[in-house]
Parts: structure tokens; C-alpha cells; sequence
């Protein structure tokens, strides 16, 4: 007689589990509240607080959340969550909230490894479930019918794109690729790089996506909009830290748009039909990941996605040109200057090559180019095209080379800098030309300057280096 125990099925999970898995506490100073919490608790206190959620571990197992999203969208108290409960599948828990009679406020929003959506209860309080993301159900059912759902795929001119199972809705159309959710590259690539896209926003939120945690996001807004809005995020390419930009302004909706995202090893540059919209300083080098389209809260239709390698020469670190305080122009340098984007200005060598830092425009007599330049070997050249050039020695000395009698005129002793950075400021006028250091006139000489026209150029001298801080055209 064999000794048998009958196997009962497993009870169905609930897709909403029954514990607080956080409570919020919405702050308008995130730094402030952290450390008032932090000494509250008997926590030691931070010294920097940069994140716009901050999650305290309590006794009882979950988290005690402080949220500063709310204060910086100007959201009414009603539009904050209170809480937020654990779900082991949050496209089940959606499913299940509609199919007991309850209307979703906002609809999931979904990031790798996690997911949530917002509701409310009869007395109109704000809840959020919160979890893994789960599956959806059509998926679920493909899989049952064929055994593996093809992906949808559109060729987006040089690079094919594969939606992702996670989509909520996509199409091939006339006009390209209608997607509700996200749709990634077949292919993986290296920076430095520049994706770019020609997409009509229908509605919601539009995300480019790179690296391992990285995107923007744009047009982004509160559920009461249904999630569309003027706020810009950043998530960084290799670290998972976002960073919000609230008032940037929308791109435009219901009509095609361009835009593209370059990231080099030390910065990003995002650009809207031609127009720089966002720069951004850190660290992006030896990144290899595929790239990303999608859409949130909304439709989006993807015409063209290409990603294309940048050359040496796309990138080189630049420095903006001011004009009247807004930037008109930029110093694009040579390979051989050794270019690099320090914390204090564009780097600049030159050994054995010449070379220099020179702006994409021409500037025409009357004209000032004012720098802030810093050099330990009292080594800086400021050129007027090829033509024209004041160079700093490192003896202390200064010379001009005219650019109609092509004679090197020499000052002994006018030619050196401070300690640390010093404004040097070069006019050319009609009949005389003036080199000034911190508002001290150094050089003078009258000349018939009215037909000249360059690029303007900084560098240093042979086996020196210059810090170009700032530079700017009057």
C-alpha cells in the first residue's frame, strides 16, 4: 500500500498585495528634510541630498518616503499619493482594479525592473501600486495560441527597431511607427554617438533611451494632465540618477519634430529641429548599449531612428562664444591641441603641432574678443585668422603681428599675466588696435584695420598649455 499526499494547487497571488509597501510625505527642500528626519530618527544627517525621492527604512518593514515631486510640479494636495502598495505584477494589478469598477488615474508608467500607476478611492484619496512590471495580458495569450509572439519591427533608415513585449500598442503605418510603450535597436553601439529621430507626439511623454539606466524624457507633466506636461528629465547613461528640469518647455505636439542626442566621453548636447535644448557635463565614455524610442500617457509615430558613430573631429570638447550674454558662436579646437572640458574652462596644448581653439564664425572690424585664460607658463596666443596675432611670452614679453604690414612688433615687459586666470581683451577698430590685461591697457597701435575680417583663435605657445575659462564677442 503506497503512502500518497495529493499536491494542491497553488492559490493565485493577489496582484495587490495587502501591506503599505511606503507611505509619502511630500517636502518642498528634499536636503532640509532628510537631515530633520534623519536627527527625528537618530540617523546620522546628509551631507548633500540631490534626488527628488528619499526612502527611510522604518521598523515595520516598509518605507517612509519623502517626495519632493509635488512641490516642484505646484501639484494640489489631492494630486499627491499618500501611499503606495506592493504588487508582484502591476499590469495585473491594473487589469484587476478596472475589472472591479475602479477608473485608473494614471496609467503605468514603467522603467526597467519596475512599474506604477495611480488611483483613487471613494473619498478621492490618491493611491499608487507599485512593483515589478509584470506581463500583460495580450502577450500572455499570444504565447498561449503560437507559443512566442513575433515582435513588431520597423526599419527606421539604417536602424532596425524591435518593440518591446511591454508595448502597450504598436503599428507599421503609412507613416511610420505608431507606439504606445518602447522600442529598442537590434543592434548595440559604442560612444561616442548621436541618435536621432524624426517623431510626431500625439500625446503624453516622448523617451529616448541609452546605457544601461539612461534617457530623456520629454513633455512630461502631472497625472492631472494625464501625464503630459513641460518638465525634462535626464537619467543618466551609466549610473541610475535623474535629474529634472521643470520649466525647459515642451517640444512641439502633432507635428513631426527632429531631434537629436549626441553624447561624447565628457558631455551631451540634445538638439529640437536644429535648435540647441539641453547641454549637460559628466561622464559617458566606454558606454556600449543599443538606443530606444517611447512614449508614455499618450501615441507617438517614429518616421526615422538612426544612430550614427561620431568622428574625431564631432568630438572635440568645445566652449560657447558669448554674445551680449547668450551664446552665439563656439571655439571648435584641433586634434592637435590636445583638447579636454576641465572643471575650469577648455584645456589646451601645443607641442610639436600648432594648433589652436578657433570659433566657426567671421567677424568683421569693429570687434572685441574678450578671454578668461589661465597659463603656468605665462604662455597664450590670441590669432586673428591666420594674419593677425597677440601672443604673451613666457618672459614677460608681448608681440603683435600685424596683419597688413605682417611686422612683428615687440613690448618688453607688457606681456605678463596674473596668478590664476586674467581677462585678456583685444579691439580692432578701423585705424588702431589695443590688447588691455584685467583693464590695464598693454599694447597700441594705430594701423588701417577697416577690411579686416577673421575667425578668432586662442592657444598656447610651443610645449605650454592654456585654461580658456569663458570668451566672449563684443
Amino acid at each position: 500500500m503506497s503512502d500518497t499526499t495529493a499536491v494542491q494547487p497553488a492559490k493565485p497571488v493577489h496582484p495587490i498585495v495587502n501591506k503599505v509597501g511606503g507611505v509619502f510625505m511630500h517636502v518642498s527642500n528634499m536636503e532640509r528634510s532628510v537631515n530633520w528626519y534623519h536627527k527625528l530618527f537618530g540617523m546620522p544627517e546628509r551631507s548633500s541630498v540631490t534626488d527628488k525621492v528619499h526612502a527611510l527604512k522604518m521598523q515595520g518593514g516598509y518605507d517612509f518616503v519623502l517626495d519632493q515631486h509635488g512641490y516642484d510640479r505646484k501639484l494640489a494636495p489631492k494630486d499627491r499619493p499618500i501611499l503606495m502598495f506592493d504588487s508582484p505584477d502591476v499590469h495585473a494589478a491594473f487589469r484587476f482594479i478596472q475589472q472591479i469598477g475602479i477608473t485608473p488615474v494614471w496609467r503605468i508608467e514603467e522603467y526597467p525592473g519596475m512599474a506604477f500607476f495611480t488611483f483613487r478611492d471613494p473619498d478621492g484619496n490618491l493611491l499608487m501600486v507599485c512593483g515589478k512590471p509584470g506581463s500583460k495580458e495580450e502577450k500572455e495569450e499570444a504565447k498561449a495560441d503560437t507559443g512566442a509572439a513575433e515582435p513588431v519591427r520597423y526599419d527606421g533608415g539604417g536602424c532596425q527597431l524591435i518593440v518591446r513585449d511591454s508595448a502597450y500598442y504598436s503599428a507599421n503605418t503609412r507613416e511610420g511607427l505608431e507606439l504606445t510603450g518602447g522600442a529598442v535597436t537590434e543592434l548595440t553601439f559604442a560612444t561616442p554617438l548621436r541618435i536621432e529621430t524624426t517623431v510626431k507626439i500625439e500625446g503624453g511623454c516622448l523617451r529616448l533611451k541609452y546605457g544601461k539606466h539612461g534617457g530623456l524624457t520629454f513633455n512630461y507633466g502631472p497625472s492631472a494632465n494625464n501625464g503630459a506636461g513641460e518638465e525634462f528629465y535626464v537619467r543618466h547613461p551609466a549610473v541610475n540618477k535623474d535629474f529634472s528640469y521643470l520649466d525647459k518647455g515642451a517640444i512641439p505636439v502633432r507635428e513631426w519634430v527632429r531631434v537629436s542626442w549626441t553624447i561624447q566621453e565628457r558631455s551631451m548636447e540634445v538638439h529640437v529641429n536644429g535648435e540647441l535644448f539641453h547641454v549637460q557635463q559628466g561622464y559617458f565614455g566606454n558606454l556600449v548599449s543599443k538606443a530606444g524610442i517611447g512614449c508614455d500617457n499618450g501615441k507617438i509615430t517614429v518616421k526615422s531612428f538612426v544612430v550614427e558613430p561620431l568622428s574625431k573631429e564631432e568630438t572635440m570638447p568645445r566652449l560657447a562664444v558669448l554674445r551680449e550674454g547668450m551664446e552665439a558662436d563656439e571655439l571648435v579646437p584641433d586634434i592637435s591641441c590636445f583638447p579636454q572640458l576641465t572643471g575650469e574652462g577648455l584645456w589646451l596644448a601645443y607641442n610639436e603641432e600648432w594648433g589652436s581653439a578657433r570659433t566657426t564664425g567671421v567677424y568683421s572690424t569693429p570687434f572685441t574678443v574678450e578671454a578668461v585664460v589661465c597659463s603656468d607658463t605665462n604662455s597664450v596666443v590670441l590669432y586673428g585668422g591666420t594674419s593677425a596675432r597677440a601672443k604673451f611670452h613666457q618672459d614677460g614679453s608681448f608681440s603683435f603681428l600685424d596683419p597688413i604690414t605682417k611686422e612683428e612688433i615687440w613690448a618688453e615687459g607688457k606681456g605678463k599675466l596674473g596668478d590664476g586666470f586674467s581677462t585678456v581683451q583685444w579691439r580692432m577698430e578701423a585705424d588702431r588696435t589695443t590688447v588691455s590685461v584685467d583693464g590695464e591697457l598693454r599694447f597700441e597701435r594705430a594701423g588701417d584695420y577697416a577690411d579686416c575680417r577673421f575667425a578668432i583663435g586662442v592657444g598656447a605657445d610651443i610645449g605650454s598649455a592654456v585654461v580658456v575659462k569663458s570668451i566672449a564677442m563684443k
